[in-house]
């Protein structure tokens, strides 16, 4: 088991919360505003999660090969709704959520779908994927707004669990020494992201005589996703045991998810 246990009355339950949070804050927010450390604006993630909701719907969409293709997609998905108002996206992304959730409740949740790059993820990480979307870039324009964003640990011990497959995929291990970091979420179970001979992949256990970060559960995905640094995750219940230099510099090596 990848970090927690997982099922379709959860993911429901998490999903539906997500999008009612994001509907809340775009009917609220400037579109103009600007999302810190981004080149998107409110309107922009807006458009972004109604483009994701759509590549949900469409199993034959093109899959990036690589980030650069995956931003270039990205801008110009955003692009087709240049002109759309926050209400228009509103409600585009109401009416493709509704379609949504007649389809993915039904697949089984150990269904394999391809992910980026042709990757495959099975059909829960998948939907946790998309609650990550929701609460990620809802947390970078309510940030902006100057508003509060918890993350509740349930939502963010599904995202782990997505970052517990992907995470090698975003990691520049090119001339990086052999190390191992183990991730320890409270409430879940631990995993860890190792590189051996230039080669990045998950153990799902703890590793042992290796450098660690835990507690929080919205700390460690602030810090995966790469919303916040170590310091201020520290801050907000994140505990370093090992060589924090060492966790710091490994972590520069890793993108936004």
């Amino acid at each position: 088991m990848l970090v927690c246990s997982i099922d379709h009355e959860l993911l429901v339950s998490c999903e539906a919360a997500a999008v009612r949070r994001n509907v809340d804050l775009f009917q609220r927010v400037d579109p103009d505003l600007a999302v810190p450390n981004s080149r998107w604006s409110a309107h922009d993630v807006a458009a972004h999660l109604v483009t994701m909701a759509g590549r949900y719907l469409n199993a034959d969409r093109k899959l990036a090969r690589t980030r650069r293709e995956l931003e270039e997609m990205n801008d110009r998905e955003i692009a087709d709704f240049g002109t759309a108002t926050m209400g228009e996206l509103v409600g585009r992304l109401r009416s493709r959520v509704a379609k949504y959730n007649v389809f993915w409740p039904e697949q089984a949740l150990d269904e394999m779908f391809p992910y980026r790059e042709g990757f495959p993820l099975d059909a829960g990480t998948l939907r946790s994927n998309w609650i990550a979307e929701l609460l990620v870039h809802g947390r970078d324009v309510a940030i902006a707004a100057g508003e509060q964003w918890p993350l509740d640990d349930t939502s963010c011990l599904l995202m782990l669990r997505v970052l517990a497959q992907v995470l090698p995929r975003y990691l520049h291990v090119a001339g990086a020494d052999d190390y191992s970091l183990v991730i320890a979420p409270g409430g879940g179970m631990p995993f860890s992201i190792l590189v051996t001979d230039g080669v990045a992949r998950i153990e799902p256990s703890a590793i042992s005589d290796s450098d660690q970060i835990s507690g929080s559960p919205a700390a460690l995905v602030l810090l995966l996703y790469r919303r916040i640094d170590l310091a201020e995750a520290q801050q907000t219940g994140l505990y370093v045991s090992g060589d924090a230099l060492r966790i710091r510099r490994f972590l520069d090596r890793l993108d936004k998810p």
